[in-house]
């Protein structure tokens, strides 16, 4: 298995909407993904509630692939690129890890 997680720093406020609701709309955006793009297995995604020092992204994404290859597969869905162009537009910082298990 093949394992992708992504930690999202976002900015204060983009348009008029506020972090905690540029969170929801990320979350929003991320959680439709799975219903178009079959070489996901498992995909979670949650707003940061932790409110202590540490607590420094404020949205993550655990997803699990069978291997790299349906893992890059995955990347290359217009849909995914879509949500990618919309969360770097509103991101401060952006950490990944990924991993096999």
């Amino acid at each position: 298995m093949y394992k992708h997680v992504v930690l999202w720093k976002l900015k204060d406020s983009v348009g008029g909407e506020n972090c905690y609701e540029l969170s929801k709309e990320v979350k929003r955006r991320l959680q439709i993904l799975p219903d178009h793009i079959s070489e996901i297995i498992d995909f979670e995604v949650a707003i940061n509630i932790g409110d202590y020092g540490a607590s420094f992204f404020d949205v993550s994404l655990v997803s699990t692939f069978e291997n790299r290859d349906t893992f890059w597969a995955y990347t290359n869905y217009p849909i995914h690129d879509e949500v990618v162009a919309y969360i770097q537009s509103i991101q401060e910082a952006e950490h990944i890890v990924d991993y096999r298990i």
